[in-house]
């Protein structure tokens, strides 16, 4: 990716700050195709040039062009990428340039429900199924490598570096956990318990319920974690006016304390294995507890509000780690201190 760019097109990816309110959960709420274009056609107005609609799994070069030769060109348009059950929409992503030249990006699922936000730059409608967000100035498309065309999200490259310069600050998880937004994009150092398996990898603390999710800088997991469905929460924060400040880039220390935790957690691994073959019905869970340095990503304080007041949708895709349930995440930078394997507390 270059550090100059972003591209903002999946349904949750952009999280923009200014959020008003988020609203209950949604009910299904079954779109029909025309639905999704009316309300495309409605933003571009009577003149706007439809550039297509397409399968999201199959689209043509063709339509973006199109879209970017209209905007280029200071012409209002509208397009669409779809994905289609037998009458209704699974889901939808299109863009829409009205006559100002203010571009649109217009999203909707079906299944499952999620926390569609109300931001400074963005509505819902359809019971919170579709979400019309404004894109930053100043405007840019681009043609994504899946051959959809994007906004992108133009980068403040001064608070960028600032960001970049971070020394790590003492903390705790339940400090993180409790008021999110106001570690977000931080270099911390922090003591926790790893435990995880094939799908779950969690930083813990006795001192609080919930936890963070835990990957190496790079974007892998320690051992224990084989394979996960991401959420669509991302890394980095954004300025007053949208732009968005990059993530604090860190590279992952593979150093003899790094080598040591890998090993206790393998041995964590097997701990858990061979505790649930001795007795399934009391399964002992095992932890590795050190002291960490790294980054703290994490949602909105809007989205962390609506998953405690709403602890049933936590796996609403909105978040970080397996189906977006955690509302941060821990980028390892590196392991400060000796790794010490033992049973978690519940």
């Amino acid at each position: 990716m270059r550090h100059s760019l972003l591209l903002c097109i999946l349904i949750f990816t952009c999280q923009f700050a200014g959020v008003a309110q988020a609203p209950p959960p949604s009910k299904l709420f079954p779109l029909s195709p025309s639905a999704f274009m009316n309300e495309l056609r409605d933003i571009s107005g009577k003149n706007g040039i439809d550039c297509g609609t397409i399968s999201d799994s199959k689209p043509e070069n063709s339509v973006a062009a199109c879209g970017q030769k209209a905007f280029e060109e200071g012409k209002p348009f509208f397009l669409a990428y779809l994905d289609r059950a037998k009458t209704y929409l699974s889901s939808g992503y299109g863009i829409a340039g009205d006559e100002t030249g203010k571009v649109f990006v217009v999203t909707y699922r079906f299944f499952p429900p999620f926390p569609a936000v109300v931001t400074s730059r963005s509505k819902v409608t359809d019971d919170s199924h579709t979400q019309i967000s404004e894109c930053v100035q100043p405007v840019k498309l681009e043609t994504t490598s899946d051959g959809m065309l994007a906004c992108i999200i133009p980068v403040n490259q001064d608070e960028s570096d600032k960001a970049a310069h971070q020394i790590p600050v003492e903390t705790s998880i339940c400090a993180v956990l409790q008021n999110p937004a106001a570690w977000n994009n931080k270099l911390v150092r922090i003591r926790g318990h790893y435990s995880g398996n094939f799908e779950y990898s969690s930083l813990s603390s006795d001192d609080c319920d919930e936890s963070l999710w835990f990957e190496y800088a790079g974007g892998e997991g320690p051992p224990s974690l084989a394979a996960h469905v991401g959420g669509g929460a991302m890394p980095g924060a954004e300025d007053a006016d949208g732009k968005l400040i990059l993530p604090i880039p860190i590279t992952l220390v593979r150093d003899s304390k790094f080598e040591q935790f890998e090993k206790q957690v393998e041995a964590m691994a097997k701990a858990d294995n061979d505790s649930y073959k001795k007795n399934p019905n009391k399964f002992v869970d095992h932890c590795v507890t050190a002291t960490f340095t790294g980054r703290v990503d994490t949602v909105s304080s809007e989205i962390h509000q609506f998953h405690k007041t709403h602890p049933n949708n936590r796996s609403d895709f909105s978040g970080f780690g397996q189906m977006g349930s955690y509302d941060g995440q821990f980028v390892l930078q590196r392991v400060d201190s000796d790794s010490v394997m033992g049973a978690c507390k519940n």
